[in-house]
């Protein structure tokens, strides 16, 4: 069984290997070929803990995986990290454990290869402009699997918090080949942006229904609880709404939630599941104008494909 750091899968796993395997792997899950269980958490009550346990298995990519997540808030006044994850893979033929990974660069790898596959389906093809609203450690995942689907003109980023999303600017602009430039508002860079990334905690809407132009299209990835929303109810409501899971979506996609409880929109007005769209069962974007969203709250599968990528380029070390 390997060991694999965080610092060995950013250097051993291609960031596009990953997009197209996260897009097999919307497909096998729309389409029935994989096991994917609901997400399930167990609170640690006496220290204010959570784990989260993310299995699946795709016989397509003969792995099976488990992602455990932890959420201890306290852990900032022992320094460590509030969020940690581990990623388990197992042969599905015979239950023995291959590799256990940290799962901080796994995980961000994913995430950013759901938005990729979003844009691959759901944008523009002349679209040059890609806003991004937050700049915490998912940021770099979203800009660098983008650019493997696409080559964006020029990069806008945003944070509430300025020195973080000039930082960010620095630190991106010596591993991107396009011009990235700092926004001085989050609606400055949505009424420019032929794409939109989201990728906050916010529980209030940093992207409003009349800063949009014709033809955007958004992937809004950071909101996976009922409480929480990156975009405005009544925006929702009136795009082509397109999930990574519909069931996950009820439970998690607090933008969607909200606003269906406004009354706003109904679950059936949600377009479809990205898998559909990638079978060809539905048409991705059907013209110039119309606004896209991509909600993703993330799925076991996209971890699953992941650690297969991982697991390829661990058998050739």
């Amino acid at each position: 069984m390997r060991v694999v750091s965080d610092s060995e899968v950013e250097e051993i796993v291609p960031v596009r290997e990953v997009v197209e395997a996260v897009e097999r792997g919307y497909a096998a899950v729309t389409s029935g070929k994989a096991v994917m269980p609901v997400r399930s958490r167990m609170e640690i009550k006496e220290y204010l803990g959570d784990v989260l346990l993310m299995p699946c298995y795709v016989p397509e990519f003969n792995i099976y995986s488990l992602k455990i997540v932890t959420v201890y808030p306290k852990n900032v006044e022992k320094n460590l990290p509030t969020v940690s994850a581990t990623v388990v893979i197992l042969n599905p033929e015979t239950g023995e454990a291959l590799a256990v990974a940290e799962g901080r660069v796994l995980t961000g790898l994913r995430t950013g290869a759901a938005t990729a596959v979003g844009v691959k389906y759901l944008a523009r093809r002349d679209s040059r402009y890609v806003g991004i609203i937050g700049c915490g450690y998912q940021a770099k995942w979203q800009l660098l699997a983008l650019t493997a689907v696409m080559k964006p003109e020029k990069i806008i980023v945003y944070d509430i918090v300025e020195e973080k999303a000039r930082e960010f600017v620095n630190r991106m602009s010596s591993l991107l080949d396009c011009e990235i430039t700092q926004s001085l508002s989050g609606e400055q860079l949505a009424r420019v942006s032929d794409i939109i990334i989201t990728v906050t905690t916010s529980k209030t809407p940093v992207v409003k229904r009349e800063w949009i132009k014709p033809g955007t299209h958004i992937s809004a990835i950071g909101a996976y609880t009922p409480e929480m929303a990156e975009l405005d109810p009544a925006l929702v409501a009136n795009a082509k709404v397109v999930v990574d899971s519909r069931e996950a979506a009820r439970e998690e996609a607090g933008d969607i939630i909200q606003a269906v409880n406004r009354g706003l929109m109904k679950w059936d007005d949600v377009y479809a599941e990205i898998g559909e769209i990638i079978l060809g069962w539905k048409k991705g974007r059907e013209d110039e104008d119309e606004i896209t969203i991509f909600k993703s709250v993330g799925l076991a599968v996209q971890d699953a494909a992941a650690a297969k990528v991982l697991l390829n380029h661990l058998k050739t070390k």
